[in-house]
């Protein structure tokens, strides 16, 4: 082939290839999926709300839309119908018995919990005036008063009295939410009270009440667990594994602490002013997802022996770490 053939060869064959370029349809991007979160405006939340913020989430192809909740059982019904793919918080006899009827629930990974040696996220209160009056300085002193706590805080309520020799027949307990708990203590229709952060921050700094023992002592190691449902277990184990990557690295950059930005994040999804976000207790949380099993099984045969669930459950039945042990893989190669 001389020259100028082979040239006007050349010249042929690369329009061929430009044209096919331009038929060809570009790739698209791939689609989101939408992942419905139960969303309560607590701290142990701030993972979540900074892997949406972040983009964590998107980077997985994840769609994250928080689906508001008064408790944290409010959404275990939500959560167990495939309502909602991921809830969080504190374990419950709710949560077991529904698990005990084979209810596709299990813990994932850690939110939170009581480490001695941190701060605490929860604890027992006291009104400011009784404490300071010298008439409740111990648990013994709670003999004969009004204690608030909480659905599903009778655990709590036992290991704090048990620490002042007391039972549950000794007091007289009261039912109510946290924000109604504070009122109450304020106005002292309730001597003490079972609470959480930020409700722990709120009634300190206003000087409604101090804190009289730690879950830190009460309840040493108790996690306040993730949860996922059969949306995940069942329908998109994939999405699951996904979803933990992006939970895992919102894990990690909460653990850098009350920085700006995050104090940014966490005031814009709690509503809760930066300066009370500062004073209030992060709660730690393992950045690998790792949650220790023996309290929760010690809760378990607690329930089971009080008659509160209807079968002993194993740790089998409760626990599914498969999703942070992929996370951690994926995290090792994430900087």
């Amino acid at each position: 082939m001389n020259p100028v053939h082979f040239f006007i060869m050349a010249i042929l064959v690369s329009a061929v290839l430009i044209a096919a370029c331009v038929s060809q349809p570009a790739a698209k991007e791939p689609e989101m999926a939408t992942v419905k979160v139960a969303y309560l405006p607590l701290i142990s939340n701030a993972p979540l709300f900074i892997a949406k913020e972040e983009g964590y989430f998107a980077r997985q192809g994840i769609n994250v839309e928080f689906e508001k909740f008064q408790s944290g059982a409010a959404t275990l019904p939500a959560l167990i119908n495939g309502d909602i793919a991921v809830s969080g918080g504190a374990l419950s006899p709710g949560l077991f018995n529904a698990i005990a009827k084979d209810a596709h629930v299990r813990i994932v990974a850690d939110k939170g919990g009581a480490v001695p040696g941190a701060c605490s996220a929860n604890g027992l209160v006291v009104r400011q005036d009784l404490f300071k009056t010298g008439k409740v300085r111990n648990v013994s002193d709670l003999k004969g008063r009004k204690v608030m706590a909480s659905n599903d805080q009778d655990y709590s309520i036992f290991r704090i009295l048990a620490l002042g020799n007391l039972k549950a027949d000794d007091i007289e307990m009261v039912n109510l939410d946290y924000p109604s708990g504070i009122i109450a203590l304020k106005n002292g229709a309730v001597d003490a009270g079972v609470l959480v952060e930020p409700y722990i921050t709120q009634a300190t700094a206003n000087g409604t009440a101090v804190v009289l023992i730690s879950a830190n002592e009460y309840a040493p190691y108790m996690p306040y667990p993730l949860y996922y449902g059969p949306a995940f277990l069942d329908k998109d184990p994939d999405l699951g594994r996904r979803f933990m990557v992006a939970y895992l690295r919102g894990v990690r950059q909460y653990n850098e602490g009350k920085t700006e930005h995050n104090l940014a994040i966490l005031s814009n999804y709690t509503h809760l002013d930066k300066e009370l976000l500062k004073q209030t207790c992060w709660v730690p949380i393992t950045e690998n997802g790792t949650v220790r099993r023996q309290p929760v099984m010690e809760y378990v045969d607690w329930l089971y022996a009080h008659k509160k669930i209807n079968q002993n459950l194993t740790e089998h039945q409760l626990f599914d770490m498969s999703y942070a042990t992929y996370a951690n893989t994926v995290m090792k190669n994430v900087t």
